[in-house]
């Protein structure tokens, strides 16, 4: 018995909006971290904000990356290293800035 091919129907589409949204949301982040950073005197806090727009800006490329390989096949599979090195930037980035903005609220 042969295996039927498998329709993927719209979920590689809404996965690559999902790509594009999570993007712009870290984005969106990094600007607030960089901005309370800079407005509160905490270095510490901007570089931190800077990582997250770094991160950002991977996950935007990777997203394009993802959308021509969709294009191609829709059966790829996304590299495991580079989202748990993006994920792992984003985590300890945003706990890193989570860190800061406790030790410091009382300034």
């Amino acid at each position: 018995m042969t295996d039927a091919p498998r329709d993927p129907g719209l979920q590689p589409e809404r996965t690559l909006l999902a790509w594009s949204r999570t993007a712009l949301v870290l984005a969106a982040d990094a600007l607030l971290v960089l901005r309370t950073g800079y407005v509160r005197g905490l270095p510490g806090l901007a570089v931190l904000g800077g990582v997250l727009a770094l991160a950002a800006v991977g996950l935007y490329v990777h997203g394009v990356r993802r959308r021509s390989a969709v294009e191609h096949s829709p059966h790829v599979t996304a590299n495991r290293w580079w989202m748990r090195g993006l994920t792992l930037a984003v985590v300890l980035a945003a706990g890193g800035a989570a860190w800061s903005v406790l030790v410091n609220r009382g300034g």
